[in-house]
């Protein structure tokens, strides 16, 4: 996890023990006073989070932060920050923050590379290697053994590797199967629809089977830490771009509705400079409250 997101984790944590019911005066408890002064950033992370929500006065006030944060409005804004709850991601056998691309190697030697903010578990279990994809995306890397079969699976699909490389990419109502090298057998779970994918051939499975053949690289671009455009509209560059973000990027309306279009090449692992670079490249201004809320409009 980066370090500024585990801050911003951190001051999600203190805000989440205050809507709990924490001490009646924040500011006399030594555990948070310490908090604070640990780090400059921590209680300008913990104002800008009070002021994103509530328009709080620069000085945490807990009863006014009582009063303005409900369970259902604390999650929002801890969503609206990029925040993952510890309850969601501590669980996971392996995982990844927003805007990471981490790998890790297996026992077997197979690798996976877990796109941001995705989270798996893995399973040695009855002579198979069996990953569940929580949610993201993994690019499985798979040592090939005919003794072991390695499988990605979501709700939506299991994906069986004949010893290859293939990604498998989980929505709440389909998941995406993209394979590079070799084969992979796809089903649906609780069907007995399947389907062989060779190298260069994706499938979409959700309440059936949809598949396609396209040109493909060695590697998903993400894998590289890099995301990769030719002449895209700005406003998919934008909504893909906020996968790897902290926050929420917005189009002005005479952006979204324009016809810019961006070809290049932007950073994963740092989402600031990737909007300085479409920024520049196409003209566009940056305002808002960075990082949490960026808001992109027209150059004058």
């Amino acid at each position: 996890m980066s370090e500024m997101n585990t801050i911003r984790e951190q001051a999600a944590e203190w805000l989440i023990y205050l809507d709990a019911g924490g001490p009646g005066d924040l500011n006399r408890d030594p555990g948070f006073r310490e908090w604070l002064e640990q780090d400059p950033r921590h209680p300008r992370v913990f104002q800008q989070m009070q002021q994103l929500w509530s328009g709080a006065s620069p000085v945490p006030s807990p009863s006014r932060l009582g009063r303005a944060f409900g369970t259902v409005g604390l999650c929002l804004l801890l969503a609206v920050c990029g925040v993952q709850l510890p309850w969601q991601t501590w669980r996971a056998d392996y995982r990844s923050d927003v805007g990471e691309v981490v790998s890790y190697q297996l026992a077997d030697g197979s690798r996976l590379t877990l796109n941001t903010n995705s989270a798996v578990n893995v399973d040695f279990e009855q002579g198979r290697l069996h990953i569940e994809l929580i949610r993201g995306e993994v690019l499985a890397d798979v040592e090939s053994d005919p003794e072991r079969p390695f499988v990605v699976a979501t709700s939506n699909v299991s994906a069986e590797a004949l010893g290859t490389l293939y990604s498998v990419q989980h929505h709440d109502d389909h998941s995406r199967v993209t394979v590079y090298e070799s084969r992979v057998r796809v089903t649906r779970p609780g069907t007995n629809e399947s389907l062989q994918l060779s190298a260069g051939q994706w499938a979409r499975v959700g309440v059936d089977i949809q598949s396609g053949t396209g040109t493909l690289p060695a590697t998903p671009d993400w894998s590289r830490h890099q995301l990769i455009f030719n002449g895209a509209s700005l406003k998919s560059v934008v909504e893909r771009l906020g996968h790897y973000h902290p926050g929420v990027l917005m189009l002005s309306d005479a952006l979204a509705s324009g016809s810019r279009r961006f070809t290049g090449a932007l950073p994963t692992d740092d989402s600031e400079a990737a909007l300085a670079l479409l920024a520049a490249s196409l003209k566009i201004d940056i305002g808002g409250l960075p990082p949490y809320v960026v808001y992109l409009d027209e150059a004058p």
